[in-house]
């Protein structure tokens, strides 16, 4: 072997090695939850599967900033921010929480993280999105759903629920054109794009500029107080 060839082995090694040291795993042990709350700009995972449980895995600065507890039912995901953050220069790096939960029913995601849930059941179901993140749910199953989002986010969204009321504000977009609502109230505000889906009946107020799709073949009823425009039930022969 050439000194060029060793040289080049060693740096691959050595590679490989700050790799591993820089992914680190922390484990958390949590007691039953029903709601989910995440603030902090990470990627959380939640699949419905037992034991509940969650681990994040990602540097190790960042795993200490991360607080993970249950609290009067709701597992809390946050970030702790010490003296001279402002001054950092480089990220800390991603990080990822993936969760175990059980009979979870309402989700919300504040900030610039990404919130992914299998399934959201009960007889009231909640999904909120606050800034500019990404939030998924892809099975919802309840009798009353209540939708709210806040800013330039985007949240999908699939299921089936039997009474769904949406408040949408901001440039962020849904797409619920999975999720079958029976009856639909929906009352939307700002530039953002929504494509929604009723079965039975939808109520929909649109004030902004965006556009609102409403897919099925539901009664109308429409309010369009502003630029935007509205697509709602079978199209007119």
């Amino acid at each position: 072997m050439t000194d060029a060839m060793r040289w080049a082995a060693l740096a691959a090694t050595a590679l490989l090695f700050a790799g591993h040291a820089a992914a680190a795993e922390r484990r958390y042990g949590l007691t039953s939850f029903e709601a989910v709350e995440v603030s902090a700009n990470v990627t959380v995972e939640i699949v419905t599967r037992a034991p509940v449980s969650a681990v994040a895995t990602g540097p190790q600065d960042a795993l200490d900033r991360l607080d993970v507890e249950t609290r009067d039912g709701r597992l809390i995901i946050s970030e702790r921010q010490f003296a001279g953050d402002e001054k950092r220069g480089a990220p800390r790096g991603p990080v990822v929480v993936r969760v175990n939960a059980a009979n979870l029913r309402s989700a919300t995601l504040a900030g610039a993280g990404s919130l992914a849930v299998d399934k959201l059941k009960g007889q009231r179901v909640s999904v909120g999105l606050r800034g500019p993140g990404r939030l998924s749910v892809g099975e919802i199953g309840a009798d009353r759903l209540q939708v709210a989002m806040v800013g330039n986010g985007s949240m999908r969204l699939g299921g089936a629920a039997k009474q769904a009321q949406m408040t949408l504000s901001g440039a962020g977009a849904v797409d619920a054109g999975a999720l079958e609502v029976g009856e639909l109230i929906s009352d939307s505000e700002g530039a953002g794009d929504h494509i929604l889906n009723a079965v039975k009946s939808a109520a929909i107020t649109v004030r902004g500029i965006g556009k609102t799709v409403v897919l099925g073949r539901p009664l109308c009823t429409v309010r369009n107080v502003g630029s935007g425009s509205v697509t709602c039930g079978p199209a007119k022969k």
